[in-house]
């Protein structure tokens, strides 16, 4: 795989609580040094992206997004949980790492959704990702004037980069273990 992928997934959770959910695992790879990129779903959440510059199996993607969504739940209990079950997440923002896998599916960027309002799920900067930002910023009208403003997309990098994987994972080893 190119990458492992959060999808942040809020059912009954305020987006906000998406928000500041990515931000999290926007932190926590920064403190490891793991890059990482965004884009809505499209829906209802927000997809962060991790590469791996092909250097994993996908059993190993899974295991970096669990660790990765483990870790920022632990972080953020109040607004976050690795519990798949609608019952057990209290309104809380869901962090899926089950979709990292060969032949699983993930809506792909700037996809229409068939949903009102006609959604896009969209590559964002991380600068995009703040209080007030909302999902119908970015529809089937919008997305076009977004796309010519951009310079650069933001989602090449997901397929380019080839991060340090074992030194991000040391590093966020001793996070654990302080």
């Amino acid at each position: 795989p190119d990458w492992s992928i959060l999808d942040l997934d809020p059912k009954e959770a305020p987006f906000e609580q998406v928000i500041d959910v990515a931000i999290a695992i926007r932190e926590l790879c920064q403190s490891i040094g793991l890059p990482c990129y965004v884009k809505t779903s499209g829906s209802s959440g927000i997809h962060v992206l991790v590469p791996l510059g092909a250097q994993c199996t996908y059993a190993q993607s899974k295991s970096i997004a669990e660790l990765l969504g483990r870790v920022t739940a632990a972080a953020h209990p109040d607004i976050a949980t690795v519990t798949r079950a609608l019952s057990g997440r209290a309104g809380r923002v869901y962090i899926d790492f089950v979709q990292n896998g060969h032949g699983k599916l993930l809506v792909s960027p700037l996809c229409v959704r068939p949903l009102p309002g006609a959604s896009v799920s969209m590559p964002l900067q991380w600068s995009d990702v703040k209080p007030g930002m909302k999902m119908s910023e970015f529809t089937i009208k919008t997305v076009p004037d977004i796309l010519r403003e951009r310079v650069v997309d933001p989602m090449v990098a997901v397929i380019d980069e080839q991060p340090d994987l074992g030194a991000a994972l040391q590093k966020l080893s001793e996070q654990v273990t302080d």
